[in-house]
């Protein structure tokens, strides 16, 4: 199975981008795509009631789904909201979204796949 997104391209992408505006749609667009694997009543709610891996962990529920509802609507985003998931884990060293860099991943490959009419 190919890879395309792993946190260290992720973290990469995040502090090394080619346009620094760049980095505020890489945050929504990753943090929309969780929020979207959020159920209906995570999504309304705000919060993860379910911890299955899928969507947000309990603790970046909330924010999460508030700044993709925000990026959603205004197609970009507050700089303390993309300073909040940029900012580097001191016990992991990557930045907070990188963390789920493996759903992302999944993503991607599923995007990939319909692109390419799998």
């Amino acid at each position: 199975m190919t890879t395309l997104v792993t946190r260290d391209s992720l973290r990469d992408l995040i502090q090394n981008p080619k346009q620094p505006e760049m980095v505020q749609h890489v945050v929504g667009k990753a943090l929309i795509s969780l929020f979207e694997r959020q159920t209906k009543d995570e999504q309304s709610s705000n919060s993860t009631t379910k911890h299955n891996g899928i969507g947000f962990a309990g603790g970046d529920a909330k924010g999460g789904s508030l700044t993709a509802k925000f990026y959603l609507k205004h197609k970009r985003l507050e700089q303390w909201m993309i300073d909040n998931w940029i900012k580097i884990n001191t016990k992991t060293g990557y930045p907070r979204l990188c963390k789920y860099h493996a759903q992302l991943n999944e993503i991607a490959l599923l995007k990939q796949d319909m692109k390419h009419g799998r």
